[in-house]
């Protein structure tokens, strides 16, 4: 009886705070998806753009930057860069086209409706 309770507690605690790392069964191989908390699509946009720009400081020839607080600058830049790719919503896009497509068939159907009255 004792066990069961102590599961049950863990599986409440994976529930109540294992938030952002989900187990990603569509691949093979160990893999977790994980999220991240925006205030809108434009807000994720000036994020990506955000990290974008970070990477092209890095990358430059900037003698500011110690080794110490960014080793191997390429290897880290990339890794943010495989990053950005993950956060570019690219679903949301495919929907906005379209949903954009549709409303030029409403205005075009609506345009055409109107001429022949």
């Amino acid at each position: 009886m004792k066990k069961e309770k102590l599961i049950n507690k863990l599986l409440e605690f994976k529930q109540d705070h294992m938030l952002h790392l989900t187990p990603d069964t569509s691949r093979k191989g160990k893999c977790y998806k994980g999220t991240y908390r925006v205030d809108s699509h434009l807000d994720l946009m000036f994020l990506i753009t955000n990290l974008i720009k970070v990477c092209i400081v890095a990358l430059e020839e900037n003698e500011q930057l110690c080794d110490l607080e960014v080793p191997n600058p390429k290897y880290n830049v990339m890794e943010v860069l495989r990053f950005i790719t993950q956060l570019i919503p690219s679903e949301e896009f495919a929907l906005m086209d379209k949903l954009s497509e549709l409303l030029e068939n409403i205005e075009l159907e609506k345009k055409v409706a109107t001429e022949s009255s």
